[in-house]
């Protein structure tokens, strides 16, 4: 009987440790009031942070939808969010310390999983996004700068890694923050030099992965093919990161190509940056019909990433999907004020 009373109080003290230590982590996770999202100074939708442990951390799904990230895929078994604007797939795990983007992997806070909701603290939010994220105390909003043009240092961060992350250099980290050393310290607030300054995202030029093509017909035939049918959805609106369930209604710039080679057997990824790793590189004297271009946009995104592509039509001209005016046609590409600055580089994918 005594032995019977001892272990009874043991698991009631084992249970009595076990609530206590739900209910402290519990009153750790502090829910904040509806705040404001203001987006460069502009008031566009409203959130619903948390503070855990002193942390701000956002919904991840909420804020991914404000920033235009509208292709969400989330696999359960592993708490994995993939989300994409069109021109760079994001992946990060609950409870993860490191997370993707494009092809890079960046250190981050730990996503926290609560009541089925996945959060992401302010600075993950930041890296993520390209933005540079804050918690206003005066009036409890919170502000995006989009796209960033400052970076706070966090621990474990480096000139090199923060240069890495914005396809930049650290001679022109160190000469836009007058740094003499490269010692940064946690809570600095960088400066991010301008994109023009900063080489873009080059690395998949030198890519040269295969494309599957199952089309039997001739090179010739099948861009000809490929140009006559994108041509029949000029004037399709654009969306950020539009599926291809949207197509021909909604486009975004690599769904359109994905799309429309796609129609003709030719096996295209679903963003810009995964399109840009696909076939062999093509200088400007050498382009033709059927090329890929490649862009980075500075007044979208200041990682240089690649961030938008079109469809190479012959004299001078390009057919893409455009955030402005939707399937278009640009005339003298290489000759425009806007994309002649952004234009990278271009691929050719069938041959």
């Amino acid at each position: 009987m005594k032995k019977l009373i001892r272990i009874t109080s043991i698991l009631l003290l084992a249970l009595s440790i076990a609530v206590s230590g739900s209910m402290t982590s519990q009153a750790q996770v502090q829910h904040v009031p509806n705040a404001g999202v203001f987006i460069n100074g502009k008031v566009v939708d409203g959130i619903n942070p948390i503070i855990e442990n002193g942390v701000y951390y956002l919904p991840f799904v909420d804020l991914a939808k404000i920033l235009k990230y509208n292709y969400i895929k989330f696999e359960e078994d592993t708490k994995t969010y993939e989300i994409t604007d069109g021109s760079t797939v994001v992946r990060i795990t609950m409870g993860g310390t490191r997370a993707r983007k494009g092809n890079e992997y960046v250190d981050i806070q730990p996503p926290r999983w609560i009541n089925e909701t996945a959060y992401i603290s302010l600075h993950a939010a930041g890296v993520m996004f390209n933005s540079y994220v804050t918690f206003k105390e005066e009036n409890g909003s919170i502000q995006i700068q989009n796209p960033a043009t400052k970076y706070e240092v966090r621990q474990g961060d480096s000139l090199y890694i923060i240069s890495r992350l914005h396809h930049t250099t650290i001679d022109l980290l160190k000469k836009e923050n007058n740094l003499t050393s490269n010692i940064i310290h946690e809570g600095q607030i960088l400066k991010l030099p301008s994109p023009d300054a900063s080489k873009g995202e080059m690395e998949p030029e030198k890519e040269r992965e295969p494309v599957k093509n199952k089309s039997r017909d001739s090179v010739t035939q099948q861009i000809s093919n490929i140009l006559n049918d994108a041509q029949n959805y000029i004037g399709a609106p654009y969306k950020f990161g539009a599926t291809l369930a949207e197509a021909p209604n909604r486009f975004d710039c690599s769904s359109f190509t994905q799309y429309v080679f796609g129609n003709f057997g030719v096996e295209l990824p679903r963003v810009s940056r995964d399109q840009a790793s696909k076939g062999v590189p093509v200088s400007t004297s050498n382009l033709k019909v059927g090329d890929l271009m490649f862009f980075t946009m500075n007044d979208t995104y200041t990682d240089g990433r690649v961030a938008h592509v079109g469809i190479y039509m012959g004299d001078g001209n390009m057919i893409h999907a455009s955030t402005s005016r939707g399937v278009m046609i640009t005339t003298n590409v290489l000759q425009n004020p806007y994309w002649s600055k952004n234009y990278l580089f271009s691929k050719r994918v069938i041959q």
